[in-house]
């Protein structure tokens, strides 16, 4: 039996420099890029620190309508 897992709730996340890219264009670069998570587990937060890539998928609602 696995208990309950301890989530982290409304953190920003510093991702540090990043290069910019579209599919597999590259449009630029950033110095920092930060993110704010709704909640994730410690685990998750360091993984998307580490990522040496991640993807942003914009999320859609029902009927196809971009989710605001």
């Amino acid at each position: 039996m696995i208990g309950p897992v301890d989530k982290v709730i409304n953190i920003e996340v510093d991702l540090g420099p990043r290069m910019l890219m579209v599919g597999k264009e590259a449009l630029g670069t950033s110095d920092n890029i930060s993110i704010h998570v709704a909640e994730a587990t410690e685990e998750e937060l360091e993984k998307l620190k580490s990522a040496n890539e991640i993807r942003l998928v914009k999320m859609i609602g029902e009927g196809g309508k971009v989710e605001q």
